[in-house]
């Protein structure tokens, strides 16, 4: 597909963001277009020079964009994690050393992971939107917007087994509400 200036554009498979073509490679992590991967990379390098404002946020970013490319075929672990990690920020208020502590904890305790299936629709909001939204007050408040977008697209009823899961294997002293 040709956008206005001329240049090649496609779909990202898991947000839908439609970028330019990127010789970037392939993230074989994620359901993600190379552009895409690419874009995932420049945030994290904003996020890198803006570490004393942004640091706080670098979990959430990750999940967030983990929640929105989920990739067919992949570890069922990986969307449980971006979906435990967005549950955790935002409604038990737990951080970064809290929500990659649960982590290493669910990882050493369980392995019956469900298979979760991404929604039709994974937020308006890309990683792209948040690169671009301006300077670190714009871009903070945006991947606080994108992170929520991406945690409330999926099913409630996924939303409650991951709730589940979280409460049953994380104890209660990492959720800071």
């Amino acid at each position: 597909m040709k956008s206005p200036d001329g240049t090649h554009e496609s779909p990202c498979p898991g947000c839908g963001a439609l970028l330019p073509a990127s010789d970037w490679p392939e993230a074989p992590k994620y359901n993600a277009s190379p552009a895409c991967a690419a874009v995932s990379g420049e945030l994290l390098g904003f996020e890198v020079e803006h570490a004393a404002r942004l640091g706080y946020l670098h979990q959430l970013r990750i999940d967030a964009y983990g929640a929105q490319h989920v990739k067919p075929g992949a570890p069922r672990i990986g969307p449980v994690f971006a979906l435990n990690g967005l549950y955790m920020y935002f409604e038990r208020g737990s951080g970064n050393l809290d929500v990659r502590t649960a982590h290493g904890i669910m990882a050493n305790s369980y392995d019956d992971w469900p298979q979760l299936t991404p929604p039709a629709t994974v937020g308006s909001l890309t990683a792209y939107d948040v690169l671009h939204a301006g300077g670190v007050d714009a871009v903070e408040s945006a991947l606080l917007r994108w992170a929520q977008e991406a945690w409330e697209a999926w099913p409630e009823d996924t939303r409650e087994l991951i709730r589940k899961l979280t409460v049953e294997l994380v104890p209660e002293r990492y959720f800071r509400r």
